[in-house]
């Protein structure tokens, strides 16, 4: 079967072959009419636009890219990028276009950059792990438009795509839930200390319990690892033997914690009441299932793919969105 070319397109559709060629590479200063009958026998005669001509001509390459931290890649317990990858790729879909994987890691700063500089991706979804928050730094001068799961540390100007959850709200709903368990030695797991979302979770959980004239200074920081939990939790149990809740803000590192905590004989929730943070699949397989703090991570995703599409399109659209968090009660509260 002889594939189409622009010029059977362009025969059928009644146009000029530049004309096809403009409408097909994307052009929105051709007559309606025209753009209309290229498109329809485009469609109809099945044609695929050439990925390199495309790029050639300065048209669209029709992909975005998705850059993860590369150690998420061999993960299985469903972490935060699981679902945010998932949001994204459906997001993408609606559109038509194709996602494409771009693992980073720690000493990643040119090979990425270099890549988006090549015009094979129109754009890019940063799903922000404390593993790459250089990034924010590598894509500053980005030729395509970059969006932000996840609010980076710094000034990235007025333009910049973030997409993130009421991180601040998250850590008043935790304290207050402890608060409202009867709680009162309390501790905090947080998160890396040059991580936005980690700060403002610390900040809503601190500022709760100041309404409360509740101390906050029992305080130990992970990496959002179940390993960083576990260890940050041997730590604060030294500092405060006596505490009775801890906030994980996240729950890997509240599933680490809770597995120290029951070595050390505490009872959970039955000694130590413990809050998570995220909601993804160890939150409800960890034994007791850990209480914790929702983010809309297929939402976020989703929500960064269709703005930075909108973007792309030159369509108008909100760029900075902050999605709402929520209290989800299971056995460790």
């Amino acid at each position: 079967m002889i594939r189409p070319t622009i010029v059977d397109v362009a025969r059928a559709a009644g146009v000029s072959r530049a004309t096809a060629a403009r409408v097909l590479a994307g052009a929105t200063n051709v007559d309606p009419a025209m753009t209309a009958a290229v498109e329809r026998e485009a469609e109809r005669l099945g044609y695929e636009t050439n990925f390199a001509a495309r790029v050639l001509r300065g048209g669209r390459a029709g992909a975005i890219g998705l850059v993860i931290a590369f150690n998420e890649l061999d993960s299985l317990r469903g972490t935060f990028f699981t679902s945010v990858l998932k949001g994204a790729a459906k997001g993408l879909s609606v559109g038509e276009v194709q996602p494409v994987l771009l693992p980073a890691d720690h000493e990643d700063r040119e090979r990425i950059p270099r890549f988006l500089r090549t015009g094979a991706v129109d754009g890019a979804i940063v799903i922000l792990q404390h593993e790459i928050t250089h990034m924010v730094e590598a894509l500053a001068n980005s030729p395509v438009p970059v969006a932000w799961v996840g609010r980076p540390r710094g000034d990235l100007g007025s333009d910049a795509i973030v997409v993130d959850s009421d991180n601040y709200g998250g850590g008043v709903l935790a304290a207050r839930a402890l608060v409202e368990a009867g709680r009162r030695r309390l501790g905090i797991i947080a998160g890396p200390a040059d991580m936005e979302p980690a700060i403002d979770r610390t900040r809503g959980w601190q500022d709760e319990l100041a309404r409360h004239d509740i101390p906050t200074t029992a305080m130990v920081h992970g990496d959002f690892t179940m390993e960083s939990g576990a260890g940050a939790m041997a730590r604060l149990i030294h500092r405060a033997p006596a505490l009775d809740g801890v906030f994980a803000s996240s729950d890997l590192m509240a599933s680490g914690a809770i597995r120290v905590l029951q070595a050390a004989g505490r009872q959970v929730p039955g000694d130590v009441s413990v809050v998570g943070f995220d909601d993804v699949l160890i939150a409800q397989t960890s034994d007791p299932p850990i209480t914790t703090i929702r983010q809309p991570l297929e939402d976020m995703g989703r929500v960064a793919a269709e703005t930075l599409l909108a973007v792309i399109n030159g369509h108008p659209t909100e760029r900075n969105r902050v999605l709402p968090t929520a209290l989800i009660r299971r056995e460790s509260l």
